[in-house]
């Protein structure tokens, strides 16, 4: 990562402050990413890099886990001004810490055994190479969201593959638009009632623009819930970003 300011609250001397006035947006904003990294107390920031082209934020390097790459995601969202993510930080596991797919398999099926949000026992776990692949049932796309985010903190996983099918009956296109529409009116995110909610089938494709990216993962999730649906398809813009999805 770039170099820091010498206080870790942002206090910078008088000279430091007069460079800083002289950054680009993007330069100001790469600095603001950097600095909420070091201050997640979760994080070993300095093996993230951060780059910002166009207020889109991307993060590289390389952590130990996914739960770490997860973090650093979730810090960098937390920063305003970001239009939008790219998350291509890679996930390396310690080797004095390596688990066997088979040992990691028999830990992912237990910490799903003892999700109450998940059914555990219509799903199927497989592991090649740290990689959890995810199969099987459910009856909202929610459950399978929780059954990812369950597996993604846990040490030795290098990404998840999530293939959990949503099956349950489909409601009507205007039944699903109804229900989604009432539940975005009662977001703390104001802006979320005034967004274009599109169904296709069992598939809802949300787009208009919001205030952040918290605001937009937020949406995202609660449109989750919706009965019957299989797939969000996030086309929101964060105050005149692109529409790129956060990787």
């Amino acid at each position: 990562m770039s170099s820091r300011p010498s206080t870790l609250f942002g206090a910078v001397a008088v000279g430091d402050a007069c460079l800083v006035k002289k950054m680009s947006p993007d330069e100001r904003l790469c600095d603001a990413v950097e600095r909420e990294l070091t201050w997640d107390a979760l994080l070993d920031e300095t093996h993230v890099d951060v780059e910002v082209a166009d207020g889109v934020v991307t993060l590289a390097g390389t952590v130990a886990s996914q739960a770490e790459k997860l973090v650093a995601q979730r810090a960098a969202e937390r920063v305003d001004g970001v239009h939008d993510l790219v998350n291509a930080i890679g996930v390396r596991p310690s080797t004095d810490r390596r688990l066997s797919d088979d040992e990691l398999q028999r830990i992912v099926e237990q910490v799903l055994v003892w999700d109450a949000l998940v059914p555990e026992k219509s799903l199927e776990v497989s592991v090649i190479d740290g990689l959890v692949a995810l199969t099987g049932s459910c009856v909202a796309k929610a459950q399978a969201d929780e059954a990812e985010r369950a597996v993604s903190h846990l040490y030795g996983v290098r990404g998840v593959l999530n293939r959990i099918v949503v099956a349950s009956p489909v409601p009507s296109p205007t039944e699903i638009r109804s229900a989604i529409e009432t539940a975005l009116s009662r977001r703390a995110e104001h802006e979320a009632a005034s967004l274009d909610v599109i169904v296709d089938g069992a598939v809802v494709t949300l787009r208009g623009t919001i205030s952040s990216g918290l605001a937009r993962r937020a949406v995202v999730g609660a449109v989750g819930h919706a009965p019957g649906i299989v797939e969000v398809r996030d086309e929101l813009v964060v105050n005149g970003g692109d529409q790129r999805r956060i990787g």
